[in-house]
């Protein structure tokens, strides 16, 4: 019974770790120089792909490499690559370095590795302009929520959980026990 009874306590924790080590966040300032990273798996690569996504737009492909076990990467014939945006392959990893980033560079950053389609970790990337004052006022009073709503909409997930498991089990033991 005590493995039933700590399900719902494990389930919790998952996805504590889950919102914690599967997105990333950074913060620049407008000039800097910004790497991005992600681990893809080389058995079933055949293209690698950078993209930014913003709220307002469809995901847009900033990089390409093809990817053949026999030779390094190599450009891909359907994509041309940026100055400022430079990818990078390096055995299992890949990284994205954009030079002198500038507030249009704010987005989540994602790679995609396919033979098949396959996802990997995505980079939530704020670019703050050092000019804007107003901005930063506003800024610090609000603060980023985010984090917190994550926090305790899964503390709130949780806690449901255990209430509806605990339900579910006093009900199972009463039909148990009753004739």
């Amino acid at each position: 019974m005590l493995r039933v009874e700590a399900l719902p306590l494990f389930l919790c924790v998952m996805g504590l770790l889950s919102e914690t080590l599967c997105s990333l966040s950074l913060t620049a300032q407008v000039g800097d120089k910004v790497t991005v990273w992600c681990e893809f798996n080389p058995d079933v690569a055949n293209y690698i792909s950078w993209f930014k996504h913003t709220s307002d737009s469809v995901p847009l492909r900033l990089a390409c490499r093809q990817f053949l076990k026999t030779s390094p990467p190599e450009m891909c014939y359907f994509f041309t690559d940026s100055e400022r945006i430079v990818m990078s392959v390096h055995g299992k990893n890949t990284t994205l370095t954009i030079a002198a980033v500038n507030v249009s560079d704010t987005g989540l950053y994602y790679c995609r590795y396919c033979e098949e389609t396959n996802f990997s970790t995505s980079t939530f990337l704020h670019v703050k302009d050092k000019n804007t004052n107003i901005f930063k006022e506003k800024e610090t009073e609000t603060g980023s929520d985010s984090p917190a709503v994550f926090f305790m909409l899964t503390v709130v997930f949780g806690a449901v959980s255990v209430i509806i498991l605990g339900v579910l089990i006093c009900l199972m033991k009463q039909r148990k026990n009753s004739p």
